[in-house]
């Protein structure tokens, strides 16, 4: 075997090596990367039917505002897709959301939200808010909703239902 050709050999298996590393370190930063997040499921009713329609989020495993303050939050937002309508009327924000340590989350929402929206009534939203919340916080039992102040009694049944 030639000087050349073992030179070849040796910078094939350094080449070979330092890929390896390569790929390695990018493929450890996106696992980082990735699991530095929580997946939540948010529901949204759909226009076209009465079904109710999933989203995928990504959140942050450590909120400065908390975990669920930050879901509430964007959850207001609305929907990304424009096939999906919102839970409250344009406008409507989160005063407060807080727990107080044991199974109940109080979640006051601003005067926007007693108007209708689109699609669905005060009653419907207040439901579907406390669906999202209990679906992505299975430790949460009880979500007391307030709006403009004023406590939101929770009414036996639906007068939507969602297949």
């Amino acid at each position: 075997m030639s000087v050349q050709e073992k030179n070849k050999s040796f910078y094939l298996k350094l080449f070979s090596v330092c890929a390896f590393a390569a790929a390695f370190v990018v493929s450890s930063t996106f696992y980082c990367l990735k699991h530095n997040n929580v997946r939540r499921i948010m529901y949204f009713p759909s226009y076209n039917t009465v079904k109710l329609c999933s989203e995928i989020r990504y959140f942050p495993r450590k909120c400065v505002q908390g975990a669920e303050a930050a879901f509430v939050d964007d959850l207001l937002l609305g929907p990304m897709t424009n096939r999906y309508s919102k839970l409250f009327p344009r406008g409507t924000k989160a005063e407060y959301c807080f727990d107080n340590t044991t199974d109940t989350l109080y979640v006051g929402l601003n005067d926007a939200a007693l108007f209708e929206s689109d699609i669905l009534s005060v009653e419907q939203g207040i439901e579907l808010l406390r669906l999202n919340i209990v679906k992505n916080f299975t430790y949460l039992n009880k979500i007391e909703v307030a709006i403009d102040g004023r406590s939101v009694c929770e009414n036996g049944g639906s007068a939507h239902s969602f297949n």
